[in-house]
């Protein structure tokens, strides 16, 4: 999902604007372009929405199932911290899991673009490149790490409250996964419109 999605997004900006440039001349620029569109939004919030549609679904949906079974309850009367044993390990493997993922979906929405650009514009593989590396800077991938860093907190908070806090039964279940996944589509694009403005204000 991770690379088809940032992949295509990749593909489409430089569909629609490789060609425009090109035509005004700025034909070095594209990979700059999608560089940074990748770097800074599509890779963290596209792969954000891909891993809470896939994993942070199953998630909720897991713990909702144990919760109206009452094995949360049972775990409770063990003496075992449901905490630590369920959330603590889906919090870190979201935290090591999230950051990689962005990284892939943002080399994969560049190479989608850079061969969009050569068979749409035929702009030539190291105009593209070399404008990819001018435009690189190492604090756009600190950001962008940051952001997945945050956003895998966020993915894990929500998925993991909406399946503790299901109550009922199997309709109820259905219910607060529904919930949990509007809320991370809502909440993602919140979040990282205020990461924004807080990184990249003068």
């Amino acid at each position: 999902m991770v690379i088809l999605m940032t992949g295509f997004s990749g593909m489409v900006i430089s569909l629609e604007t490789s060609d425009w440039l090109q035509k005004y001349g700025a034909r070095d620029t594209v990979g700059a372009l999608i560089c940074l569109s990748s770097v800074v939004e599509i890779a963290p919030v596209f792969v954000s929405f891909a891993i809470g549609a896939q994993a942070g679904t199953a998630i909720t949906a897991e713990l909702a199932h144990m919760q109206i079974t009452e094995q949360i309850s049972a775990m409770r009367l063990s003496k075992v911290s449901p905490v630590n044993y369920l959330i603590a390990p889906r919090l870190v493997a979201m935290i090591y899991a999230l950051p990689i993922a962005i990284i892939i979906g943002a080399f994969c929405s560049i190479i989608g673009g850079m061969f969009i650009a050569s068979l749409h514009a035929q702009i030539e593989y190291s105009v593209y490149i070399d404008s990819v590396w001018r435009s690189l800077r190492v604090k756009d991938m600190w950001y962008s790490l940051i952001k997945g860093f945050i956003l895998a907190n966020y993915l894990i908070a929500i998925h993991t409250a909406f399946g503790l806090g299901t109550r009922g039964g199997a309709k109820e279940l259905g219910s607060m996964t529904s919930k949990s996944t509007i809320w991370v589509a809502v909440g993602v694009v919140l979040i990282d419109t205020i990461l924004d403005y807080f990184m990249y204000i003068d």
